[in-house]
């Protein structure tokens, strides 16, 4: 024993062996699977360390951003270019994460034009209306570029190109920026025309009926309705499109518009055609379809069907 009590010094202190069942603090404890201590740690005080450093060092490099998550982790601005001697795709890009943006044409070269184009799956490709912003003051959205300039778009689609699809000489130049966010690039501003505020003029809640056909369709048959222009002689003046089909065979209507004055019609809404039996006991089949015009359909182009 050592000649009195209190703190010694490392030499004149008596170690003391643990007994085998107490060499860890925490006899009964047990260390989770898949961790292994850093290099450098050991014991509970090893332990402990690596418990500070991984609670108090940032986040890796990669794809979690405190403070403005962005949880698929692209750049606003993410700009691609290319340029084109010949009818073909100029840039082409994924839409993840970004809802519009612009197409700017450094160049066109001589009798050139340039389609901007969306797609979900990426092999099937459809016209994208833009709207030229550049001294425009009220543009009117267009689905080609035939001048340089800088034109916006919004879409929901997942994929979006520019593409040279008339080509006659020169270089075509292209560079697209894609958005977070973006406002809408036409129909926002009121401008001279055929209403006014605070006497409204034109041809105000119109509600045109037509009457495709009445001829019965056999099984499997198909009818395509007619086309009819958006605009009148008043401008763009609805809001929704109503269509109703009966017949007795099962079948889907369809709505449709079309951009290029009915050379092109893409699906906007579609219904399966639900058995009905009258009082007389005859069965036959109605659907009824709306479809809210929300889109850019200001051009004189645009038909619905």
């Amino acid at each position: 024993m050592p000649a009195s009590l209190g703190a010694k010094a490392g030499a004149a202190s008596l170690s003391i062996t643990p007994a085998s069942d107490l060499a860890n603090l925490e006899p009964g404890g047990s260390p989770i699977t898949g961790q292994a201590m850093p290099a450098g740690g050991l014991g509970l005080t090893g332990w402990l360390s690596a418990i500070y450093k991984a609670s108090a060092a940032p986040l890796v490099a990669g794809t979690a951003h405190i403070g403005g998550v962005s949880v698929d982790d692209v750049a606003d601005a993410t700009v691609t270019s290319g340029s084109a001697t010949s009818a073909t795709v100029v840039v082409s890009a994924s839409t993840a994460g970004f809802a519009g943006g612009s197409i700017q044409i450094n160049g066109i070269g001589a009798g050139n034009t340039v389609v901007a184009e969306h797609s979900d799956d990426g092999s099937y490709w459809l016209p994208l209306p833009v709207s030229q912003i550049t001294n425009v003051a009220n543009p009117a959205p267009s689905t080609s570029m035939t001048v340089t300039g800088i034109y916006g778009f919004v879409t929901p689609a997942a994929f979006v190109r520019a593409r040279v699809s008339t080509y006659v000489s020169g270089t075509v130049t292209v560079v697209m920026a894609q958005k977070r966010a973006v406002a809408p690039y036409n129909n926002v501003s009121l401008s001279g025309g055929t209403a006014s505020i605070g006497a409204v003029t034109g041809n105000l809640n119109t509600a045109t009926g037509y009457s495709d056909s009445t001829t019965a369709l056999g099984a499997a048959a198909t009818f395509t309705g007619t086309g009819r222009t958006f605009n009148s002689s008043f401008g763009p003046q609805y809001s929704f499109y109503n269509a109703q089909a009966q017949a007795d065979q099962a079948g889907t209507l369809y709505i449709e518009v079309s951009y290029d004055s009915g050379t092109t019609y893409i699906p906007v809404q579609s219904v399966t055609a639900t058995a009905v039996t009258n009082a007389a006991g005859t069965t036959y089949y109605v659907a009824q379809a709306r479809a809210p015009l929300t889109g850019p359909f200001s051009s004189a182009d645009t038909k619905t069907r």
